[in-house]
Formats: C-alpha cells, structure tokens, sequence
C-alpha cells in the first residue's frame, strides 16, 4: 500500500510538472508578443502554402502592392486604447475618395505583410484606406496578445477616429483577415458608426479557445485539456482576456451589418467549419465565398478575380460604391 502512494504521488507530481511547464511554454508561444522579423523569417522557410504556383503568385502580388504603396502618401495617426496603450498606424486618402476601408491583420503578423496584394485594388475603385499595427504588433504598444477579445474595442475606437477625421463623409468597410476576420466579428456587435456598410472576414475563427484547441491539437499533438485551461488562466492573470471571453458567433448575431465570409476549403490553421459556423450565426444581409484549393488567407490569391467580382457586387448592393 505504501508502494502505491508513493508511485501515486510520482505520478501526480509529474503530472503538475507537466501542467506547470506545459502552462508556461504554451503562454509564451500563445499571448507573447512576436517580433516582425521572426515572422518574416518563418514565412520564407516555411511558405504559407505548399502550392508553388501560389507561393509565386502571392509573392508577386505582395511585391506589386507594396511598390505601389511606396508611392502613396500616408498620415502617420496615433490612438490611446481605453487600457492605455498607443496604437499606432497609417491613413492613406484616395483621391475623389469615395469609401474607407480599415483592414484588420492576423496573428503575429501586420498590415503590409497580409494587404498588399489587395490595397490596390482598393485605391484603384476610390478607397481610403488604414492600415494599423494591433496591440501587441509591429510599432504598437502592448505585450500581450488577445486574440480580438480587447482588440475588438481597439477598431471600434478606429473606426470612431477614422470617421471623425473624414467627417462622416465616406461609408467605412471593415476588412479582417484570420485573427483580424474574428476581430472584426467580435467587434460587430459594438457601438460603430451607421456609415459601417459591410464587414469582410476572411477565414476567421469561432472562438480563441477553439482556435487555440484545434492548433494544439492539429500541429503541436498536444493534449487540449487541461493546457488550454491553465494557459487561458494565464491569460487572463497577464493580459486581462481568458479564451472564452468572447465568441464571433455570439457577436455577429447581434449585428445588422452585412457580412462577407470567404474561407479557403483547403484551410488547415482556421478550419472551413469555423467560418461556416459565424456565417449560420450572421443574421444580417450576407455572402459566403467557399474557394477550392485555397489554404488560410490565400483565398484572394486563388480565386483573385472571381473575389473581386464578389466584393464590388456586395459594395454596390450594401450601398458603398
């Protein structure tokens, strides 16, 4: 009897070992703060897609746009979030502006590195356009990230901003991409401007914890309980947001503004089931754009004419062209 209290007590020793190692590592590699260049580093060891033709297209995209964007002029802005932190980012004003579109970035990443393929196409039809780096990303402050739950109220207060110094003249368009698409859900629900016409999330998830479950689970082969509890715990003592706090389907429910939902049918990080799920949940005016053969946040690099087409069909319909 002795003999198994001891192996007992081994065995629950090791398990909170896990637990505590398993809490701290996951915290780090979840909530921390990443540098820009790390990520630029893993994108090119490790495309974004496996399709080569893909990996050619984005690249030559991506490389258009931003020697477009070097030729555009832009105002530096600056944004004190209701937390304290400064958010910083970049307006740049079309001429004979005639809508604004603020896009919304993804996980570790920021504004260039996920729009440049697409910000021509913008400017070209008459759009303002913002791009601003999230708390916790690029030049804005913040050490922890929070998955859309704090910075939903974050693009509230830059739509606010935005539409105040435009004086209400433009119809605003909220363009979100993986963790900047669940964003612009979450943040739907919240006081914005009536001249918010459409909402464009592109492969967005339902929840953090469901996100961060999958991802665990898919690419890492870790047990999802009890680490996604103990490193939500985490997240919440640290960045004052747990896992739960906030869910896209719960969010977009509340919303009147019309939604445009494309997700890559090959989508392994953000499952397609996911952006179905806040796409049932939507009970506003709304478009779901499944593409074939695209992985996460290549569905404008594959079905790139066809994706376009969509957009200015929804822009006309909800009244923002």
């Amino acid at each position: 009897m002795k003999i198994f209290f001891i192996v007992l007590s081994a065995i629950a020793a090791l398990f909170l070992l896990y637990v505590i190692i398993g809490t701290i590592i996951g915290t780090k590699m979840t909530i921390v703060r990443y540098s820009d260049e790390k990520t630029d580093k893993n994108d090119k060891k490790k495309p974004l897609t496996k399709k080569t033709e893909y990996q050619l297209k984005y690249k030559q995209m991506k490389e258009e746009g931003r020697e477009w964007l070097k030729k555009q002029f832009f105002e530096p802005l600056t944004l004190k979030t209701f937390d304290g932190l400064t958010l910083r980012g970049k307006f740049y004003r079309a001429e004979n502006a005639k809508a604004t579109v603020i896009f919304c970035h993804g996980y570790r990443s920021w504004p260039e590195r996920e729009f440049s393929s697409v910000v021509k196409f913008y400017g070209e039809h008459g759009f303002n356009f913002l791009f601003y780096d999230r708390r916790a990303h690029g030049k804005s402050d913040g050490k922890y990230i929070t998955f859309g739950v704090l910075d939903r109220y974050d693009l509230r207060d830059w739509v606010q901003y935005i539409d105040s110094i435009c004086e209400q003249k433009y119809p605003i368009v909220l363009d979100g991409v993986s963790m900047g698409a669940s964003t612009v859900c979450m943040a739907s629900s919240l006081d914005l401007p009536k001249n918010v016409k459409v909402m464009i999330a592109d492969c967005p998830y339902t929840s953090p914890k469901e996100e961060i479950a999958h991802t665990m689970k898919t690419f890492y082969n870790l047990p999802v309980f009890p680490l996604i509890h103990t490193i939500s715990f985490a997240s919440k003592i640290l960045a004052k947001s747990g896992f739960t706090d906030c869910d896209a389907r719960k969010e977009i429910a509340k919303t009147n503004i019309p939604l445009f939902l494309a997700h890559g049918a090959e989508d392994r990080f953000v499952p397609t089931y996911m952006g179905k799920q806040i796409y049932e949940a939507c009970n506003s005016p709304k478009e779901l754009f499944i593409v074939d053969g695209a992985s996460h946040g290549f569905a404008y690099i594959v079905a790139t004419e066809e994706y376009q087409q969509r957009l200015m069909r929804f822009f006309k319909e909800h009244r923002v062209l």
